[in-house]
C-alpha cells in the first residue's frame, strides 16, 4: 500500500483526482482508450459482462492530439454525442478535462475527454498516456477501498469480451503481477483482409511459442487489449509509459521483472482484424501493410526457427554463467558442438552488438549468489533485448523463411505439414499449441 500511495502522490496523472468525486464503489474496473472509434466502441460496451464482485466501472478515455486526422476528430465527436444522447448522466465530475459519469447496465461509465479542444493529448503521445490516465483513476479508487477487485482490466475499443471475462481471474493468485487473456481475431468478409489477419495472428503465436520453447521468461503476448494488471504491481512499475505505441510491450516487460505473468486459456477476447494506421505498428498497421504491399501475402515470412535455437543456447549460457559465478571461460561448452546448424560466431557477433558481455560483467560485480546473478542477467536480457537479439540473428545470417516453411520446420509448432493453402486450419492448430502454455506462469518469479 505504501508503494501505491507513493505512486499516486508522485507519478499519477492529474485525472486520478477524479476518483475522489465519484460516488459509490465498484467491483471491477475496465479501462478503454478510444481514438477515432465511431462504431466499434458500442458493441464492446454491450459485451461487458456483469461483474461477480459488484458493479463494473468502465473508464473510457476518449483521446486525440491536435494534429490527429480530421476523421479521428469527427469520430470522437460522434462518440461524445452518442454517449450524451443514449446514456443517463449521473455526475459531472470535471470540465477540465471534461469528465462525465454515465449510468450503464451493470455499472457506470466514466468518460474522460482528452479529445476536446484545449484538452488534447500532447504532441507525440497517445494510447500509452490514455491508458495511464484510466488506470491511474482506477488505482486511486482501489487505494480508497472503492474497488473490490485488485485487478486493473484493460482492453481496446474494437474488441468483444467473453461472458466469463471477469470470472477467468478468480483462480489467479493475488501475488501475480499480471495476466494475459487468450485472444482470437474476428475476420473481415474481404478475403484478402481476412487472410492478412490470419497470417498476422499466426506470427504472434509463432513468436511466443518460439520464446517459450527456448526457455525465455518473457514468453507472453504483449497486447494492451488483453492485459490485466495487479494494482500493486502497476504502481511498482510506475504505470503505462506515455508512448504512442508499444506501451503494452514496455509495461509488460517491466511487470515480468516484479512478479509472475499468467497466460489465460479461457474464452477468448475477440479482436477486430482490420487495417489501420492509428499507431506506427501493431495489428492494424501490420494488416494494412500486408494488403497494401505487392505480393505481401504471398511473400509473408516468419523468423527462421534456428533463431530460437540460438536464443535457447544463449539462455543456457546465462544459466551456466550464474552457476559458475560469472566465469565466461567455463560456459562456452554449453553451446552445441559440431552442429552445422548452430552458428556460434553469429551468436557471438550479435551478442557483442547488444553489449551482452559488458552487461554480464556488471551483473557479476553486483551479485553475491547464483539466484541473484541469474535475476540480474535476465533483468538486463529482457523482452526488448530478446527481440533485438532475434533481429540481429535474422539480419546476420538466419533470414526469415516463407511462413509455411517456418511452421513446418519449427520444433515448437508441432505441425507435421504446413503446405496446405488455407491458413485457417494452421491458425487453429497453433492457437491450441499456445493454449498449452497456460499451465505455467512466466516472468522472473514465474
Amino acid at each position: 500500500m505504501k508503494a501505491l500511495q507513493k505512486y499516486l502522490s508522485r507519478h499519477a496523472e492529474p485525472e486520478a483526482s477524479l476518483a475522489e468525486k465519484i460516488s459509490g464503489g465498484f467491483g471491477h474496473a475496465l479501462i478503454i482508450p478510444a481514438y477515432g472509434e465511431r462504431d466499434s466502441l458500442f458493441p464492446l460496451l454491450g459485451s461487458v459482462p456483469v461483474g461477480p464482485l459488484g458493479p463494473v466501472l468502465i473508464i473510457l478515455v476518449i483521446n486525440a492530439r491536435a494534429d490527429s486526422p480530421s476523421a479521428v476528430h469527427e469520430a470522437n465527436a460522434a462518440v461524445r454525442a452518442r454517449l450524451e444522447k443514449e446514456l443517463p448522466l449521473l455526475q459531472t465530475l470535471s470540465d477540465s478535462p471534461p469528465a462525465r459519469l454515465y449510468g450503464l447496465a451493470g455499472g457506470s461509465l466514466l468518460a474522460i475527454d482528452r479529445a476536446a479542444p484545449g484538452h488534447f493529448l500532447p504532441e507525440g503521445q497517445g494510447v500509452g498516456l490514455a491508458r495511464k490516465i484510466g488506470n491511474d483513476v482506477a488505482l486511486a479508487l482501489s487505494a480508497g477501498d472503492r474497488l473490490s477487485s485488485q485487478w486493473l482490466h484493460n482492453t481496446d475499443a474494437d474488441t468483444l469480451l467473453p461472458r466469463d471475462y471477469f470470472d477467468q481471474m478468480t483462480e489467479i493468485p493475488e501475488e501475480a503481477a499480471a495476466a494475459i487473456y487468450f485472444f482470437e481475431h474476428r475476420f473481415e468478409e474481404d478475403a484478402g483482409l481476412a487472410e492478412a489477419a490470419r497470417l498476422y495472428e499466426i506470427s504472434l503465436r509463432y513468436y511466443v511459442l518460439g520464446l517459450a520453447w527456448a526457455g525465455s521468461p518473457y514468453a507472453y503476448q504483449s497486447m494492451g487489449s488483453c492485459v490485466v494488471i495487479s494494482g500493486d504491481s502497476y504502481a511498482a512499475v510506475r504505470g503505462f509509459p506515455r508512448k504512442n505505441a508499444a506501451e503494452d510491450f514496455y509495461v509488460l516487460n517491466k511487470l515480468a521483472k516484479v512478479g509472475s505473468i499468467f497466460r489465460l486459456a479461457g474464452s477468448p477476447v475477440l479482436l477486430e482484424g482490420r487495417p489501420s494506421d492509428r499507431v506506427p505498428f501493431g495489428t492494424g498497421r501490420a494488416i494494412r501493410d500486408l494488403v497494401s504491399k505487392k505480393r505481401g501475402l504471398a511473400n509473408f515470412r516468419l523468423f527462421h526457427p534456428l533463431v530460437f535455437a540460438h536464443l535457447a543456447g544463449w539462455l543456457d549460457m546465462l544459466r551456466e554463467i550464474a552457476r559458475s559465478g560469472g566465469d565466461l571461460t567455463k560456459v562456452l561448452g554449453v553451446l552445441p558442438q559440431g552442429n552445422p546448424f548452430f552458428r556460434a560466431d553469429l551468436l557471438e557477433e550479435a551478442l557483442r552488438k547488444l553489449g551482452a558481455f559488458e552487461a554480464i560483467r556488471e551483473a557479476v560485480a553486483k551479485s553475491h549468489d547464483e539466484a541473484t546473478l541469474l535475476r540480474h542477467l535476465h533483468t538486463w536480457f529482457d523482452a526488448f533485448q530478446t527481440l533485438k537479439l532475434i533481429h540481429a540473428l535474422r539480419d546476420g545470417g538466419l533470414p526469415s523463411l516463407p511462413w509455411r516453411e517456418s511452421l513446418a520446420e519449427a520444433p515448437f509448432t508441432h505441425l507435421s505439414s504446413s503446405t496446405q493453402d488455407d491458413p485457417e486450419p494452421l491458425r487453429r492448430l497453433i492457437a491450441e499449441e499456445e493454449k498449452k502454455l497456460s499451465r505455467e506462469p512466466v516472468g522472473l518469479t514465474g
